[in-house]
């Protein structure tokens, strides 16, 4: 939004409101984490989802607050940090919360618990795959490859593979 050519005015009105949107964010994360405190830690199925969806969350947020400063702003805006920082926040942290509902609740709708070693393997599956798929896209970004390309730089096509390929099984598993 910001690359758009916009007066100065104007991309100080939208880095504050990236701001006011990002602080309170920032302290439903603290909360969230605040009500972990205390806690027994019990490594059950639910548990495991909820640890991951906040590191994965928190990742998202922080690379949110990062587009929120213009200097940077303009030189992320059309790259794949901008991709990265939009499936952590809102795909991975929807998915992730669907999935831990449905492991928390999943004896009250088929009157069966959840198989441990089963949830687990497709947690660690479903982390690892995410995690290679599109952390990588930060340093993509970082690089400055604009995304919409088609081809790239021999320098750059070792991680736009493993990006490309880790979709596949993601979307597999």
């Amino acid at each position: 939004m910001f690359t758009v050519g916009l007066d100065n005015d104007t991309r100080v009105y939208f880095t504050a409101a990236t701001m006011v949107i990002g602080v309170p964010t920032g302290v439903k994360i603290f909360t969230w984490l605040s009500l972990l405190l205390g806690k027994e830690v019990n490594i059950d199925g639910s548990y495991v989802w909820v640890i991951r969806f906040l590191f994965l969350f928190t990742l998202g947020r922080v690379t949110g607050i990062t587009l929120a400063n213009n200097s940077l702003d303009l030189v992320l805006h059309d790259t794949y940090f901008v991709v990265a920082h939009f499936h952590y926040v809102l795909s991975i942290s929807a998915v992730y919360s669907l999935v831990m509902r449905f492991v928390h609740w999943q004896e009250m709708f088929v009157y069966r618990y959840c198989d441990e070693f089963l949830n687990k393997m497709y947690f660690y599956m479903l982390f690892i795959r995410v995690n290679v798929t599109f952390f990588p896209m930060h340093q993509i970004g970082i690089l400055g490859i604009p995304r919409r390309y088609f081809s790239y730089g021999e320098v750059y096509m070792n991680l736009n593979i493993i990006t490309f390929v880790r979709t596949l099984f993601t979307v597999l598993g």
